[in-house]
């Protein structure tokens, strides 16, 4: 008990730590302190490696970006969002016929390693353009092998946090001269801006932390509560769309879209969530596992990632929306949160979070096509 609470408390202090440090250590600056305390995360979950409590770090990470997201959408200027959907839609169709040439084409190519590859790259299909819910579902529709479902996961999880490091760090700058800006023409820049946060008293700072933790502690609270009476269970794709409808028709009220604090608490349960999800990357898991599922895993989802970004440029898609998009299909809408906090680009949010949950809806049906494709 106390070893967890130990784990706890770390995992919610590195984050403080790092906002601390930001200003005066330029390599936090430079890499933007979500992408340190992923990297942290990375660090604590393999050097503690034995004493790590992976169902704590799970939780953690599930509790804190559904803390998170209600945060930083009571904010939003929905209706500057609209304008965006039409590039959005187009970016993410275009990833979605990527995915799918990309799993076809490396199933056909390793189907002579395991009788059930065609399995795996309807599994890998599905996850990409979904989420991790997406590759159970798929496992279990197929009914592949306990192990390959063990090895594909682990395997997913170093190459994902391998691409979130680069695509949050040196990927943007890459990106950013490949691909068009992003046009904030029509959007109220003043509504996404914070207010007065730092200038706030104490009390008033302790008055707004209560009032917005409890709000979004309430849409949390209300999302669950819905998704158990829909299906009798918390399926993460309900939460999250509930949560996001809730949260956003609380940032119709002006008074509480201007509320300061809303973007600071959320930005800081973000990297709590990237301490924690971070850890999860365990590189002792593949030790056991044949090199091969490496390098399948590794084809599918850079190859899928490098031909959507290809797409995006002949295409004049713009930077943050192809790697928003990018991300709501490679990770699900958890991870669009983080990326437009360093694309510094509130206003992508909610197209993204909407594509990712979109995403999830349509990838067991794609990965399944996928898998019958090859076979």
């Amino acid at each position: 008990m106390m070893l967890q609470l130990a784990l706890l408390g770390l995992t919610f202090i590195l984050p403080l730590v790092v906002l601390k440090l930001e200003k005066r250590v330029k390599p936090i600056q430079w890499l933007s302190p979500i992408v340190c305390c992923y990297a942290l995360g990375i660090l604590i979950g393999n050097l503690m490696g034995g004493i790590w409590d992976s169902q704590l770090a799970r939780t953690m990470s599930e509790v804190s970006v559904l803390l998170a997201l209600p945060l930083l959408l009571l904010s939003v200027d929905l209706l500057g969002w609209i304008k965006l959907a039409k590039t959005t839609i187009i970016s993410f169709v275009v990833l979605i016929i990527c995915v799918m040439v990309v799993s076809y084409g490396v199933g056909v190519l390793f189907k002579s390693h395991d009788p059930e590859v065609w399995k795996m790259a309807g599994m890998l299909a599905g996850v990409y353009v979904g989420g991790t819910a997406n590759l159970t579902a798929i496992g279990k529709i197929l009914d592949v092998r306990d192990e390959v479902f063990v090895m594909l996961n682990a395997v997913d999880l170093i190459w994902g946090g391998l691409y979130l490091l680069f695509v949050m760090s040196v990927g943007v700058k890459i990106l950013t001269r490949l691909l068009p800006a992003f046009d904030h023409t029509g959007i109220d820049e003043g509504e996404m801006d914070l207010l007065n946060w730092n200038k706030l008293g104490l009390k008033q700072r302790f008055f707004h932390s209560v009032f917005l933790l409890f709000l979004s502690g309430f849409v949390v609270g209300i999302s669950v509560l819905l998704s158990k009476l829909l299906t009798g269970e918390e399926v993460p794709g309900i939460i999250i769309l509930a949560l996001t409808g809730i949260a956003l028709l609380f940032s119709f009220n002006k008074k509480i879209r201007h509320f300061e604090g809303s973007q600071e608490w959320g930005q800081y349960f973000l990297m709590v969530f990237c301490v924690a999800v971070g850890s999860l990357a365990n590189v002792s898991q593949l030790v056991n596992g044949s090199s091969w599922y490496i390098l399948f895993c590794g084809l599918i989802m850079f190859g899928s990632i490098s031909l959507h970004f290809i797409c995006c440029y002949f295409l004049k898609i713009d930077r943050d929306t192809a790697i928003i998009t990018s991300m709501a299909g490679i990770f699900g809408p958890a991870f669009v949160a983080p990326m437009s906090s360093v694309l510094k680009n509130k206003s992508i949010l909610v197209s993204g979070v909407t594509t990712g949950l979109v995403g999830i809806a349509v990838a067991n049906f794609i990965g399944v096509a996928v898998a019958y494709m090859i076979k």
